[in-house]
């Protein structure tokens, strides 16, 4: 059997919900051992969220749970007590990163800050997720997805000038994922810095800092007050998001060479050079007499037909797939992208697949999603005794 790239990294996962356990199962999928701690009874948040099986709610049969923990160990530790503290002490003894997504304070307050933690083992890195930060005027603000993303920029640039802002990615949280994935990344940097002199270090990583660090296109672009490329509003893409005779296609036009195939593509032979629409500010002004023709030419197209056509003039144009038809794309199939996990509860069900593919070292698998307590006995046999819960 292959050896992952991460075999010999342990991990302690006091995190919920997505950001931090995101970041756990990208290590745990690559080959780390990923202890992930949950509360007795009710454990991890993300177990009382769908899909479930049936639709009957179940704790061990979450479809977003088995998602974000495959790979991973359960075990059940109340930390607001004396004995739940003194098992992450001595299971931090071990481990080379721990993982904690509380508020600012609350690992201080249950005297697992980083300064004890360190005492405890130097090498340790300890990652800290939180809504805005340790500090400043947010920092005890507890947040939701469209707050974040709101204090991020998000918002404000997305949806048509003249309606309501859009979140993105609807209520996909899209934030916490691409934050899981920072933390990930900036642990790993951190570990191979903690092997070089042995001293671990403190991460601090921000939900809505990350967000931010996508909409470095604005900032740059207010960075000058003076600026002729000052942003000022929303972004909109004309064309965009089309409706042809059976569904939608999406059209980029982002230079000349695109306008002029745009053009021959829908047989607007004349728009070629008319000033009137040539760039997107120019289209923006005039946009009903460019959608009114537009619209004329799609619905007499199918959207296969559409795609042959910006196939021929070199002009970007995509299908709009449901996540139904993603599952059986001819692309996705040919990459074996989606993978069949077969979880005791759920049974098999498919998932997202690698993040990056590794030539000798690959991304895999191992052990669906643990039942919550799964592994008290075995993970924590020197602390276990039946007669009281941890």
């Amino acid at each position: 059997m292959t050896t992952a790239a991460l075999t010999h990294l342990k991990v302690l996962d006091l995190s919920w919900h997505i950001a931090g356990p995101y970041c756990t199962k990208i290590l745990a999928d690559y080959g780390a051992e990923v202890i992930k701690v949950e509360r007795p009874v009710t454990g991890d948040p993300s177990r009382s969220v769908g899909p479930f099986k049936n639709n009957e709610e179940n704790i061990n049969a979450s479809g977003l749970f088995a998602y974000l923990n495959n790979n991973k160990q359960s075990i059940t530790v109340d930390l607001k007590s004396a004995r739940g503290v003194e098992i992450i002490k001595q299971l931090v003894k071990n481990m080379d990163v721990l993982v904690e997504n509380f508020a600012p304070g609350v690992m201080q307050r249950l005297g697992l800050d980083y300064d004890t933690l360190k005492a405890i083992n130097p090498k340790l890195v300890m990652v800290s997720i939180t809504n805005f930060g340790q500090e400043g005027e947010f920092a005890h603000y507890k947040a939701t997805e469209i707050i974040t993303q709101a204090m991020s920029g998000f918002l404000s640039s997305i949806g048509a000038p003249d309606r309501e802002p859009i979140r993105a990615a609807g209520q996909l949280r899209i934030l916490e994922y691409v934050t899981g994935t920072f933390a990930a990344s900036s642990a790993l940097a951190a570990i191979r810095g903690a092997r070089e002199t042995g001293l671990g270090a403190y991460l601090d990583i921000a939900i809505a800092e990350t967000g931010l660090l996508q909409r470095s296109y604005p900032t740059v672009q207010n960075s000058y007050p003076t600026s002729a490329f000052k942003y000022d509003g929303r972004y909109v893409m004309l064309p965009g998001i089309e409706q042809c005779k059976d569904g939608h296609v999406g059209i980029s036009v982002l230079t000349g060479q695109h306008w002029q195939g745009f053009c021959f593509m829908i047989e607007a032979y004349d728009w070629v050079e008319d000033e009137r629409f040539t760039t997107l500010p120019q289209r923006l002004l005039h946009k009903d007499i460019f959608q009114e023709r537009l619209d004329a030419f799609l619905q007499q197209h199918t959207t296969e037909e559409v795609l042959a056509l910006g196939k021929e003039w070199r002009v970007p144009v995509t299908l709009v797939p449901t996540f139904e038809d993603l599952l059986s794309l001819d692309q996705y199939v040919a990459r074996e992208f989606f993978v069949e996990v077969n979880h005791p509860e759920l049974g098999l069900m498919k998932q997202p697949g690698a993040p990056f593919r590794m030539s000798k070292t690959p991304w895999s698998i191992r052990s669906s999603a643990p039942m919550l307590g799964e592994h008290n006995e075995t993970t924590l046999k020197a602390f276990y005794d039946k007669s009281t819960q941890i």
